[in-house]
């Protein structure tokens, strides 16, 4: 089993498992719709694209997925269980235990350039995720549920401790300052995909720091 297969060993949601005893030719299917969904988007993407690239008749396809959705939920929905939800809620569950005795402003850094560097690795990916999850409620349901919450839920255990020791505000809502950084935080990882920096690495640095203390400005305990 080579690492692409791995990634599909899940527990499937759907009726049967697609990912059960596949032949070399099915799991060359998914490679292909994948490659090509990250290249062109789902949308963009034909079946007969993905045949040619697999190396099949585009009738073969479809004796093992129904329609083009299937292939996308057969290759988008295992990686982000076994790939996008670990590398974003567990990893973050690490580092915040690991730095929980840091100060609040060196916590926040390394957070931030943790999850630029994730981000960055896996943008072709999460773009698909972000833009397909709009029209496909499986996919809205399995990023809600594999990603966001449980990351929610460990950022706002941060933000709740942080408050207990006096460094954050206690009269804001732990939501509100939760969601203030990671928004803004979020719109900075988009405006680098979309103007890629002009500066070196260090400079990004900067920025980050710059956006944790435009934060901290308002939401740090008097």
């Amino acid at each position: 089993m080579d690492e692409f297969e791995k990634l599909f060993n899940f527990h499937w949601q759907g009726e049967g498992s697609p990912h059960e005893q596949l032949t070399e030719k099915q799991w060359n299917i998914l490679k292909a719709a994948l490659t090509i969904f990250l290249e062109k988007g789902y949308s963009a993407a034909t079946t007969s694209e993905i045949a040619r690239a697999a190396g099949v008749a585009e009738g073969t396809i479809f004796r093992h997925f129904k329609t083009k959705k299937d292939i996308l939920l057969a290759t988008i929905i295992p990686l982000m269980q076994n790939l996008v939800g670990p590398g974003v809620s567990g990893s973050l569950q690490e580092l915040l235990t690991e730095n929980e005795k840091l100060p609040l402003e060196e916590v926040l850094l390394i957070i931030m350039e943790d999850r630029q560097r994730h981000v960055q690795r896996i943008f072709p990916l999460l773009k698909v995720i972000l833009v397909e999850a709009n029209f496909h409620p499986e996919l809205k349901e399995a990023l809600m549920n594999g990603v966001i919450l449980p990351s929610q839920k460990f950022f706002l255990r941060f933000i709740e401790q942080r408050q207990k020791k006096g460094e954050l505000r206690q009269d804001m809502d732990s939501w509100v300052l939760a969601r203030s950084l990671v928004g803004a935080f979020a719109f900075y990882l988009i405006s680098l995909s979309l103007f890629p920096p002009m500066g070196e690495t260090r400079q990004n640095r900067e920025e980050i720091k710059n956006i944790i203390q435009i934060f901290l400005d308002g939401a740090r305990s008097s």
